[in-house]
């Protein structure tokens, strides 16, 4: 690779929206929540008032706000971490590590990472829910009472009538997480946190894949008569569709700094890519945009940077109307998925 002015100013471009990602994430990641964990909300629409990116637990593995039984949505999850994951390793035996210099891949491998974390917040729903059924069931009280028995006859404030009586059901926090009403606000835990934002990067990456791949090297670099093969479908196709179903099913939001993360991923691919060609390691380029030997490569660096920002407001769009349809009429006094 020749280092020329293309070049500099290719890596200028790239860094300055590096640059101004970590900028985004230190000025709105992490911000923490006025309102106590466990502290209960009485005024529905104060659970409105919480930070941008604050993540509660429930909504790692609601499903549709809770109009969908999570159980769905962790069958989902499991289906799709089993397709994915096979059809990864059965890519990779058969291309070798190739594979791995191609942005398709990396995008293809982080949609795998997302759904084992995604599963595995499920999963741990389930489970607790599980235990905790199980838990109710053995501390039921057993002990009977005789319709003779003279305790009955005591006064009821102290007696050991107060140990049979039914209490009145009390007012429950909803499962919901967007539900209107007294609400629990327990934060997610890291893990949590990583999870949400591994799909903030996959589903614009998906989205700037498929696009470039349809939309561009199909038409222009590749012959009229390339077959498209199983794999072609599968990472440019198959991998939009499961996330656009995962992304209707779940209850994760979108914060728009977030796409910090879409822009470090891209950062990290192309920064591989020339660490790559100035080793000596590879010598040509996986896509012929990349190429920063031509003093077309600025424009070419400009344009896929534009295209990022397409494909994010794209997912952002999306977002706004999933809010739109699936929440707001059912919970007008929710906090916006996007911000």
């Amino acid at each position: 690779m020749e280092y020329h002015w293309p070049f500099a100013v290719c890596v200028t471009l790239v860094s300055v929206f590096a640059i101004g990602a970590v900028v985004l994430l230190r000025r709105y990641e992490g911000v923490k929540v006025s309102i106590s964990r466990s502290d209960k909300v009485e005024d529905p629409y104060s659970v409105a008032r919480v930070p941008i990116g604050y993540l509660r637990r429930e909504e790692l593995w609601n499903a549709c706000g809770g109009a969908v039984n999570p159980n769905y949505l962790l069958f989902f999850r499991g289906l799709c971490l089993i397709y994915l994951l096979s059809f990864l390793g059965y890519n990779t035996f058969r291309r070798n590590l190739v594979v791995l210099f191609f942005y398709t891949e990396w995008t293809f491998t982080l949609l795998v990472v997302y759904f084992a974390l995604a599963f595995r917040q499920s999963l741990l729903h389930y489970l607790e829910g599980r235990s905790m059924a199980t838990v109710s069931r053995s501390t039921l009280p057993t002990t009977s009472v005789h319709p003779d028995d003279s305790s009955l006859t005591e006064p009821l404030n102290g007696g050991a009538m107060d140990k049979f009586l039914i209490q009145p059901e009390q007012e429950t926090a909803p499962e919901v997480p967007f539900a209107r009403g007294q609400e629990t606000q327990v934060e997610a835990s890291v893990e949590g946190y990583v999870t949400q934002c591994v799909f903030q990067a996959v589903l614009p990456a998906a989205v700037l894949t498929d696009l470039i791949y349809w939309g561009f090297l199909v038409p222009v670099f590749l012959p009229p008569n390339w077959q498209h093969s199983f794999i072609d479908i599968n990472k440019h196709a198959i991998n939009l569709v499961i996330l656009i179903i995962e992304f209707s099913l779940n209850s994760l939001r979108f914060p728009w700094f977030r796409v910090s993360y879409f822009i470090l991923w891209s950062t990290a691919y192309v920064s591989f890519q020339w660490i790559c060609h100035s080793a000596g390691i590879v010598h040509y380029w996986p896509y012929p945009f990349m190429n920063v030997d031509t003093p077309y490569a600025p424009a070419w660096y400009f344009f896929i940077i534009f295209c990022h920002g397409i494909c994010f407001a794209i997912c952002l769009l999306l977002a706004f109307c999933k809010q739109n349809v699936c929440y707001r009429a059912n919970s007008p006094g929710t906090e916006r998925m996007i911000s």
